[in-house]
Parts: structure tokens; C-alpha cells; sequence
């Protein structure tokens, strides 16, 4: 009875008596459960570093993301097996649009990049720097057009993706030298030994 007086007292004395619930830290990582996102784990909590285990380490709301121990991969927009050097993803897994290499020269075009073959098309196809080169695989042959009559000289020939200066694509010139005399030139004067239109007679 003596003990329930007191009660009775101490209930009176202060009006209200509440019981205040003391966070846990389950883990014993030093974070509690009200700010631990997960206090079942020691690896996870708002100071822990994100590492590819499949876990919220750090209590961002994602999961493995630019983890410590993940990989460098290469943003490959244009999806040419060639990583583009300037835009680096590290992850735990290559994301679909990345790759291990980063020699891409250009990766905004599909036909750029290192060990292909060169065309002439204006690329840079192979990654060294130079555009075009002469020995592109589709290279046509020019020939020299001395007199200006749009037909060249098929012993003075060059190949490359454009003409040269002085240069044309028609090689069956019979006199480079007489502007007169080509292949389609007419011949009126019978009298006039010059095979003017280059047929041989």
C-alpha cells in the first residue's frame, strides 16, 4: 500500500509520466536506425562508401552506382565497338552504351574509328587523323590533262579520293600536248593526216 501511495503521488505531482524510446544502432556501424537506411548491414549507411556489392552503401537511393571498385567504361554513342575517350562511366557492369576502349577519334560517327578500313567519304574512317588518304580502297585513277581538253594522258597518272589540280578521270588522250586531238574531236579535212579524234586512223 505504502508503494502505491507513492505512485499515486509521483502520478499526481507531475501530471503525465512517458516513456522516451532510445534509437537503435543495430549494426554497430555508429549510425542509428532513424538515420540508417538499412540497420541490419555495417557496410551501409550515409558515410559508407558505394561498392559493388548490390547493396546502398551510402543511403542515396541507388544501388552500385560510380562504386570505389567498379570499372572504367567508355560512352560508345554511335555504336562502334570504339569508346570515346572524354566520356568515361565508372560502374560494377558495362552499361549498354559503354565499352572498355576509349580510342574513338569521333563518336558521333559510326564509320570513325581505329582499324578500319579507309574510304573516301570525307571521314577520317581509321582514327589517325588524316581524312581521305591515297590509299583509301576506293581511290580512283587521275590522269594528267596537259592541254585542258578534258581528257588525260593515260602515261602520267596518279590515284587518289580527288583530283588533283590539272588532273581528270578520262585517260585516252592520244596528244596531251594539242588541245584539239581527243577522243571526241571531229575530223573534216580528209586531206589532213592528224588523227584528231584518236581512233588510229
Amino acid at each position: 500500500m505504502r508503494c502505491l501511495g507513492l505512485l499515486v503521488w509521483l502520478v499526481a505531482c507531475n501530471g503525465d509520466v512517458s516513456v522516451s524510446k532510445v534509437p537503435m544502432d543495430a549494426d554497430n556501424d555508429g549510425f542509428d536506425e532513424e538515420v540508417d537506411c538499412d540497420d541490419g548491414h555495417a557496410v551501409v549507411n550515409p558515410d559508407a562508401p558505394e561498392v559493388c556489392d548490390g547493396l546502398d552503401n551510402d543511403c542515396d537511393s541507388v544501388v552500385d552506382e560510380d562504386p570505389d571498385d567498379g570499372r572504367t567504361f567508355y560512352t560508345d554513342a554511335d555504336g562502334d565497338g570504339a569508346g570515346d575517350p572524354d566520356a568515361p562511366v565508372v560502374a560494377c557492369e558495362a552499361p549498354a552504351d559503354a565499352v572498355t576502349t576509349d580510342d574513338d577519334c569521333d563518336d558521333a560517327e559510326a564509320r570513325a574509328f581505329p582499324g578500319n578500313a579507309e574510304v573516301c567519304d570525307e571521314v577520317d574512317n581509321d582514327c589517325d587523323t588524316a581524312i581521305d588518304e591515297d590509299d583509301a580502297s576506293d581511290t580512283t585513277t587521275w590522269y594528267a590533262d596537259t592541254d585542258g581538253d578534258s581528257y588525260g594522258d593515260a602515261a602520267i597518272a596518279v590515284t587518289g579520293c580527288a583530283a588533283p589540280e590539272g588532273y581528270v578521270a578520262d585517260g585516252t588522250d592520244c596528244d596531251d600536248a594539242v588541245a584539239t586531238i581527243h577522243p571526241d574531236a571531229a575530223e573534216t579535212d580528209c586531206g589532213d593526216a592528224t588523227d584528231y579524234n584518236c581512233d588510229g586512223s
